[in-house]
């Protein structure tokens, strides 16, 4: 998601331009990770073309993972293979964002309907019900999915979203935007922002997650993959109420700093959520965790399944 990205030792505006293109010096944790690299795929589904990503052996426990609003799926490129080895892990880029086709409207319903059309066609239920893990946007698909009454999600687990999307701008708050255009790959890097603002000491995250974010759209002319419209044109529902009537276990994890779970968010949740949902805190986590904190919320997510 964009937006702004603050450290002690950079301004925001200065994440990434700082690197002026090149790659941020990265852990071998994170280079072992992405060297099991994904296959890619598509499929259509509610018209348009859906991108996913898989990880795994077919045949395996299938795990969906959802990104957040205007992200895309390979921000689980270092998240996913954790699980690969015991999992057939699917990554799915929601309409309007990544490689999916944009929509002249979008529908948190019609994500979930996505959702479930790219669990069958990756193969995640060869082993019953899979996992569906959705982050912030995400979660409202990842809620919708669980009540879905064909009851096909095994377990959902919703990563640092409040369900009631009080921070995501409706089109009675937003006029349509024009979607922006930059020179050069390392122009748009240098632009790269979180929402909300939050600090990130990751900056080979952010980098790789930046990178996956940007398209040439054409020769010397790049730009964001996702839709600017994508928050304004989506069709809402009471995905609190969603939670509330799945059909499988919920569980809550979220960064213990961030500025979406806040206390407000968190007694709307206890309150809201099916009785007996764990809820995880992250330490030292804002609200992109797989950003502040990857290996927390790896561990948090393997205990959580575990369970």
């Amino acid at each position: 998601m964009l937006g702004s990205c603050m450290t002690a030792s950079a301004p925001p505006a200065a994440i990434l331009s700082a690197y002026q293109g090149a790659k941020p010096p990265a852990p071998d944790w994170f280079r072992d990770a992405l060297a099991r690299a994904p296959e890619r795929h598509s499929i259509e589904s509610g018209g348009s073309t859906i991108e996913y990503f898989t990880w795994g052996a077919p045949g395996k426990p299938g795990l969906f993972l959802l990104h957040g609003g205007g992200a895309h799926a390979l921000w689980w490129a270092h998240i996913a293979p954790f699980f690969a080895d015991e999992y057939r892990v699917a990554a799915m880029s929601m309409a309007g964002m990544g490689g999916s086709d944009w929509r002249d409207e979008y529908a948190i319903a019609q994500h979930a309907a996505d959702m479930r059309a790219v669990a069958d066609a990756a193969g995640l239920m060869a082993q019953g019900k899979p996992v569906v893990a959705g982050h912030s946007f995400g979660g409202a698909p990842t809620a919708t999915a669980a009540s879905d009454p064909n009851a096909w999600v095994g377990r959902a687990i919703i990563i640092d979203s409040s369900l009631q999307m009080r921070h995501s701008p409706g089109d009675a708050e937003r006029p349509q935007r024009e979607r922006r255009f930059f020179g050069s790959v390392a122009e748009g890097l240098g632009r790269f922002r979180f929402l909300p603002a939050q600090s990130c000491d990751n900056h080979y995250i952010a980098d790789m997650i930046a990178r996956d974010a940007i398209v040439e759209v054409e020769s010397g002319r790049f730009s964001w993959r996702h839709d600017p419209n994508g928050f304004t044109n989506t069709k809402r529902l009471d995905s609190a109420k969603r939670a509330r009537s799945a059909n499988c276990p919920m569980a809550m994890i979220y960064g213990d700093r961030s500025a979406i779970m806040d206390d407000e968010a968190l007694a709307h949740l206890e309150k809201t959520m099916p009785a007996g949902t764990p809820f995880v805190a992250i330490p030292d986590s804002g609200h992109h965790v797989m950003v502040d904190q990857p290996l927390a919320l790896v561990a948090a997510m393997r205990a959580l399944l575990a369970g």
